[in-house]
């Protein structure tokens, strides 16, 4: 992710990783979609459950650890295409990357929601570690 430095607060997600995770089998918990009357600029607020992932086997699973929810606020969003939400909403990854003047995330789904955000701004609201 070679855009990452233009994210807001991306140092919370590098901090507890270490590096930029490709969000491999995260999942998408919410998406909120909502027009500010007063600025009119258009934001999506997306939850994501993202954790690291080794190739060791544990009752058939990977184990993982560095468990935690991030925050993520699309701010003057200016492009959006959603489908497949449902119950579980696991990707393959998240892709971030710039056009011009926008940022831009692409859900690929592994399971439920596929889509792609594009913004002016995106950011890193807040992330909380969860004890597994």
């Amino acid at each position: 992710m070679e855009f990452k430095e233009e994210i807001e607060n991306a140092n919370l997600i590098l901090n507890h990783f270490g590096y930029w995770p490709s969000f491999h089998d995260s999942e998408i918990i919410s998406l909120k979609f909502e027009r500010n009357l007063e600025e009119g600029k258009p934001t999506v607020e997306m939850k994501v459950y993202a954790f690291e992932m080794t190739d060791k086997v544990v009752n058939r699973y990977f184990k993982r650890f560095k468990h935690c929810i991030i925050d993520f606020k699309f701010v003057d969003l200016q492009k959006s295409e959603m489908d497949g939400f449902n119950h579980q909403n696991a990707v393959d990854g998240l892709n971030f990357e710039k056009d011009g003047d926008n940022l831009i995330c692409e859900i690929n789904a592994a399971y439920g929601v596929d889509g792609l955000l594009s913004a002016k701004t995106i950011q890193v609201v807040k992330l909380e570690p969860v004890e597994k």
